[in-house]
């Protein structure tokens, strides 16, 4: 159920799509000098680029103050983002190097994919052992210097016109978060994924004026896969994968249900055995299956 914006790169990461999008005008704010984007001179390292001094300037803020490429920036090519300094967007990704970075003060010196002059280089991505850099961009994808990761948050639809997307939006409401960790991609030296966490939340539709929640959390450079699921006004289960939680869900709710005294062989209908069972098979859905 992983959706994620990952374009392959050969010079430059293609966003044209979202080239000709309006871009919202910052407006500059007066900001304490320990937060200021350029508030060092010269950039730490670029002493050996023979860069000349720069002064201190009030610039578009983003939280977190000054910032320092990370050491895998400095191991080849990878995936710079193009974040606006005044909204945080990664505008785009291009493949870049170290000395790109330094050679212009870490910003972009013109125009690009709606991003104006003097947008921010932030590094994002490692490439893979084949050379291939990748990254993601796009409206949802936004840039965090307070600790130098992106985030990329989405929902999951499914066109109704789709066999079988009906029934899956019926079952409820999916929002998805990425957040990305530059160091941690292509860890394996084959997919940029190594550097996610994602957080999927499933929150069913009522039945009978209850709900249930699903929370996953995947850690691709951990490879942890925790599942929690929530239901309304009545118990919570924790499991550490997701296979787990296929396996023993259904058994789980039904001990429960037994252990506060409920008859679970024929339960009255739209009562509130049924209608945990109802929601129990929500979750089994999400993945695509039916409850065991």
């Amino acid at each position: 159920m992983l959706s994620r914006l990952v374009l392959t790169l050969a010079m430059l990461l293609p966003t044209s799509a979202w080239a000709n999008d309006a871009t919202p005008e910052p407006t500059p704010e007066p900001t304490p000098s320990s937060s200021l984007e350029w508030d060092q001179s010269p950039i730490p390292g670029s002493e050996n680029w023979g860069q000349p001094e720069r002064t201190l300037e009030t610039v578009f803020n983003i939280s977190g103050g000054s910032y320092t490429p990370p050491p895998e920036a400095s191991q080849g090519v990878g995936g710079w983002a193009i974040v606006h300094p005044g909204t945080g967007v990664v505008h785009g990704v291009i493949v870049a190097t170290i000395e790109t970075y330094y050679a212009n003060n870490g910003r972009m010196q013109i125009e690009y994919m709606g991003c104006p002059a003097g947008c921010l280089l932030r590094f994002q991505t490692i490439a893979t052992s084949d050379g291939n850099v990748a990254g993601w961009a796009g409206p949802d994808v936004t840039y965090d210097n307070s600790d130098q990761t992106f985030t990329h948050k989405y929902s999951i639809n499914c066109p109704d016109d789709i066999p079988g997307c009906t029934e899956f939006n019926a079952n409820g409401s999916t929002q998805i978060t990425n957040k990305i960790t530059p160091s941690r991609t292509s860890s394996n030296g084959v997919n940029i994924e190594t550097g996610l966490v994602t957080q999927s939340v499933f929150t069913s539709s009522q039945v009978n004026g209850l709900a249930v929640k699903l929370t996953r959390i995947q850690d691709f450079f951990n490879r942890t896969d925790l599942s929690k699921v929530e239901y309304q006004d009545w118990e919570s289960f924790s499991y550490q994968t997701s296979s787990e939680m296929l396996d023993n869900l259904s058994s789980d709710v039904e001990a429960s249900l037994i252990l506060e005294g409920y008859e679970t062989e024929e339960p009255q209908e739209d009562g509130f055995v049924d209608t945990i069972k109802k929601l129990t098979d929500r979750v089994f859905k999400f993945f695509g299956g039916s409850r065991s």
